[in-house]
């Protein structure tokens, strides 16, 4: 047998902005990248290449300030010296979307080969855990291996394994997706940092073989070992030429090379053994517990919150409807489309989204969500616009007219629907007149589609002043009389819009239709109830839910839970000798007001007597107490199935964890969450290492525990932190708020913004459900994604007054429409879908984006085409396919 041979890859692991905020680190970055790019023009050739982090964004912080290097920089690419790519940055796999990290590789892949060339390795070196369907998604672009740090055994720290080393994988093995795609990996069982520094004094370099090496070997599979010459922020070692001369001598039973990652997988590929296969996400579940990091999802939660707004925005609302409205004839924005993503991804790396870096990183994240949402709100108010001016409006105001008969002035409303299946909801639209008018709307109807009265709620907002911006003479300010109305939109198409029109009632004038029943009896008890659901709450602000369908009730909810947290931005640590403080046992207070949302909603008040923080010494909670109070809204609009919470709190609390309670009572050893691309199952108890106290996991936006024939989903708006309890009645816990006072790792860094002290609000969903997940899917979207309303002029136009875009059948599948957008290699739309499902499951998709003859093909996630897509057999324009399990599939409109 011949030499092993051990492949020397420079790099640097560059977090953008983590201990330090981003500028002070691209001073560094500007010396590292300038010093790189000298070595590796050096003609004795032993520098022959850098890999620099697998994201380009920190390419692009170099060229604004070096913008006179570009060329030299891009010749260093094309030749395959400077390795970059294929990121746009290096983020937390499961606090973004999933289309999200498809923008992240789409932006990436398209600006490292504008810059020379990508560098096609799916690379993941301190991802805090890694989602179930990275390798679908790296397959989606033609990536064919990986390399990963965390999620399978602990993490190494001096070429050692900490936190329980007990999943027995090697360093290389198969990945796999619950579809079956699958990538070459290697697993940095010794971290990315067991090659830094390498020595040149033949002494040193003999020891340190003979212990590296040894570690290397415990996991490595084949004659091809892999040495990771870098660290965070390292800078480049110049003499590693030098070093790995000296290594060859001081260990001759070894070869060793300055090389790369294409280098290394084909040598791998060359020396293929019958490698284990692992499949799924990689959460470390068969360590100690205390490694996984998974508190991060629940530190400084205003930024998940600003997140999951802002990518809601602009996957449900500025692509699809900005596709729309190309599709009608207007100008794509695509620049400022980009532009928001980049926006919003630079706050997508793992110790940004995480929460986990110093207070002046997340200072300077919140104007950069506030810009991407700027961008994207405004881009969605101009193509809801666009689209409205193009529908035939007056045909619905002369069926108003034509059935309430009375006259005067009459307004069309055009409700927006963003989901792939027609909607029943509440919806909210504001009506304008002159400033001397008055609006009788006592003596107005609202009518829907062919001439149905809609009952309607209505209030005088009073005078509202704004302005317009023509685009051809100077701004034009007004002042009006705006009314606020509150209606049931029946019918609402799929991914589509349908007209209302308020219009002088007739005789028949139908009445108001108020909220269901919102009541607080005489005896301190209070009640809501509509058709579906009914919840009891008790004088202690405690919840019991009855499901009409199921018979179900679920008992003793929506208590909160209090305790000390002396861990850290990383991770959540009980205080000592602390028992959790838990409302229940005081008397609440109950009123009926409007809620924060504006429908009638029971406000629960709680006014929790909890420790202002921690003792000195950083253990304890203090015996100093105050009172903390904290609002529960709680309203059961009519129609709904579920019943959607808010928590307001003006935090005066330090050190702390407040999380929701809510027992299920359902005899089931698992939990269900979302995850990009997927529904996980994850196993409730945890393995016998698992020593950490918490059992905390991350989650989209829902978790659900159902025994298969009832359950109960919980939908939270960027809260992705929950656990279910081991207290025998599966009790599911959501974090609402945890505030710390240090950042954690490796030195000691005080971040007071951390505390999160100040007012603060988490909104959520209970869903109750016969059968599984699936059967709340709907509901829970529907929770996030609230349809919007556009007052309208009274025109003609091409467009029906009801359209749909595209619909995704049959109800019952758990086939989810992920994105619909402007391609941006192609003249056409892309639809992706995915299948949450574990098995087969139907698509039918249909609608207005199929029709005038337009051809459909199946394309992967870079929109490379595969073949013509599967067309429906009835002759109706769409798509037909069997989507397997878990599978994402992306049809190109064209």
């Amino acid at each position: 047998m011949g030499k092993k041979t051990v492949h020397v890859i420079s790099h640097t692991h560059w977090d953008r902005e983590w201990y330090m905020p981003f500028e002070k680190f691209r001073m560094r970055l500007v010396e590292l990248i300038d010093k790189t790019m000298e070595l590796l023009e050096r003609p004795e050739h032993e520098f022959r290449s850098f890999h620099l982090d697998g994201h380009v964004l920190l390419v692009d912080d170099y060229l604004e300030i070096r913008q006179e290097q570009e060329a030299r920089l891009r010749r260093l690419v094309s030749a395959g010296k400077l390795r970059i790519g294929p990121w746009y940055v290096l983020q937390d796999a499961f606090l973004t979307s999933g289309e999200a990290q498809v923008r992240n590789l789409q932006l990436g892949i398209r600006r490292a080969e504008e810059l020379g060339g990508s560098t096609d390795v799916g690379y993941f070196p301190d991802t805090f855990g890694n989602i179930s369907q990275s390798a679908q998604l790296l397959r989606g672009f033609e990536i064919e291996t990986a390399v990963f740090g965390r999620g399978i055994n602990g993490v190494a720290a001096d070429n050692r394994v900490q936190h329980g080393d007990a999943a027995g994988y090697p360093s290389e093995l198969w990945w796999a997706s619950p579809d079956g795609s699958r990538v070459l990996s290697v697993f940095l069982a010794n971290w990315y940092h067991n090659g830094m520094e390498l020595p040149t004094d033949p002494e040193a370099a003999a020891e340190r073989a003979r212990n590296t090496i040894a570690n290397v070997e415990k996991y490595a599979t084949t004659s091809q070992l892999l040495l990771m010459n870098g660290c965070d922020h390292q800078p480049v070692q110049a003499d590693v030429g030098q070093a790995i001369r000296t290594l060859n001598e001081a260990a001759p039973a070894y070869r060793f090379v300055h090389s790369g990652f294409p280098e290394y997988f084909a040598a791998l590929r060359e020396d293929a053994q019958p490698w284990p296969t692992v499949t799924g996400e990689l959460i470390g579940e068969h360590t100690d517990g205390w490694g996984t990091l998974v508190n991060t999802a629940s530190s400084r939660l205003y930024l998940k919150q600003w997140n999951a707004k802002t990518q809601r925005e602009l996957e449900r609302w500025t692509e699809p409807f900005a596709a729309i409205a190309w599709r009608l004839g207007e100008a794509h924005p695509d620049a400022f489309v980009r532009h928001a993503w980049k926006l919003l991804l630079q706050n997508h790396p793992h110790d940004s989204i995480c929460g986990c870096s110093v207070d002046e990183v997340h200072d300077e994240m919140v104007p950069r969500f506030m810009k991407a949402l700027q961008i994207a709100e405004s881009l969605t108010e101009r193509s809801l616009a666009s689209i409205a001016a193009k529908i035939d409006t007056s045909s619905r105001t002369a069926e108003a007219r034509g059935v309430g008969g009375a006259p005067g002035e009459t307004f069309p409303i055009v409700v927006f629907n963003p989901l792939a299946w027609e909607r029943d909801d509440w919806v909210e639209a504001h009506v304008d007149v002159e400033t001397d008018a008055e609006l009788p709307l006592d003596a107005y109807a609202l009518y829907g589609p062919g001439g149905a009265a809609v009952p309607f709620d209505w209030a005088d907002l009073g005078l509202a002043h704004g302005f317009t911006l023509p685009d051809d003479r100077f701004r034009v300010a007004w002042k009006r009389r705006r009314y606020k109305l509150r209606f049931y939109a029946s019918g609402v198409p799929a991914l589509g819009h349908a007209t209302f029109a308020l219009a002088p009632a007739g005789d028949g004038a139908a009445a108001p239709r108020y909220e269901a029943a919102c009541v607080v009896s005489g005896d301190g008890t209070a009640y809501l109830e509509n058709q579906y659901l009914r919840l009891d709450v008790d004088p202690f602000g405690t919840a019991f839910l009855l499901d009409k369908a199921t018979g179900r009730t679920y008992a003793d909810l929506l208590r909160l839970e209090d305790t000390g947290d002396i861990g850290n931005e990383y991770v959540y640590v009980k205080a000592r000798d602390s028992q959790p403080i838990v409302t229940g046992d005081r008397p609440a207070s109950l009123e009926v007001v409007a809620s924060p949302a504006g429908a009638p909603a029971l406000r629960i008040r709680h006014a929790m007597e909890v420790p202002v923080g921690l003792i000195p010494e950083g253990k304890y909670r203090s015996k100093t107490m105050h009172t903390q109070i904290v609002d529960v809204y709680v309203s059961l609009p009519t129609g709904s199935r579920r019943v959607d919470v808010e928590v307001r709190l003006d935090n005066r609390t330090k050190d702390h964890r407040l999380r929701a309670l809510l027992p299920t009572d359902l005899d089931t050893p698992h939990v269900y969450a979302d995850a990009p691309f997927d529904v996980v199952r994850r196993d409730i108890a945890p393995t016998e290492r698992w020593t950490n106290p918490s059992r905390c996991e991350r989650m989209q936006s829902f978790f659900d525990v159902s025994d298969g024939e009832r359950g109960v989903t919980i939908v939270a708006d960027g809260l992705p932190e929950y656990e279910v309890l081991r207290d025998g009645r599966n009790t599911m816990a959501l974090t609402l708020l945890r505030c710390v006072g240090e950042m954690g790792d490796w030195n000691y860094f005080p971040t007071p913004g951390a505390q999160c002290l100040g007012p603060f609000a988490a909104r959520f969903a209970i869903v109750p459900h016969a059968g599984g997940y699936a059967n709340a899917l709907r509901e829970a979207y529907a929770f996030l994604t609230p349809m919007r309303a556009v007052a309208a002029g009274v025109h003609g136009g091409a467009l029906a007054p009801e359209t749909s875009w595209l619909r995704v059948e049959p109800a019952s599948t758990a086939v989810h429409l992920s994105s619909l957008r402007k391609a941006d290699t192609f003249d056409g739309v892309t639809a992706r879908f995915v299948n949450l499902g574990g098995g087969e499951q139907p698509l039918l998709a249909s609608g207005a984006i199929f029709a005038d003859g337009a051809r459909a093909a199946e394309t992967l996630l870079n929109e490379r085409f595969q073949g013509p897509a599967p067309m429906r057999e009835d002759g109706a324009p769409g798509v037909a396919a069997t989507l397997p399990g878990k599978k994402m599939y992306t049809v190109a409109v064209y």
